[in-house]
């Protein structure tokens, strides 16, 4: 998994809410719709000069644990 399809998922995740963000929204997002739009918002990221290096393989274990690459605290 890469850190984009991580971030696509994470944002799907959140749209759940957006029905309480957006005004005039009276139905929840879709799960299609809650994908397209993650995938949109990561495409315009990488056109952006991908600074967040969103192709780069994970080496963590799916979960919500901490990255390794995540610098720790001292």
């Amino acid at each position: 998994m890469t850190r984009g399809e991580l971030l696509e998922q994470s944002i799907s995740f959140a749209l759940i809410g957006a029905r309480k963000l957006v005004r005039g929204l009276w139905h929840g997002l879709t799960e299609q719709e809650r994908q397209a739009v993650a995938r949109a918002v990561v495409q315009r990221l990488r056109e952006h000069g991908d600074k967040w290096e969103l192709d780069e393989e994970l080496d963590a274990p799916l979960g919500h644990s901490t990255p390794t690459s995540y610098p720790q605290r001292k």
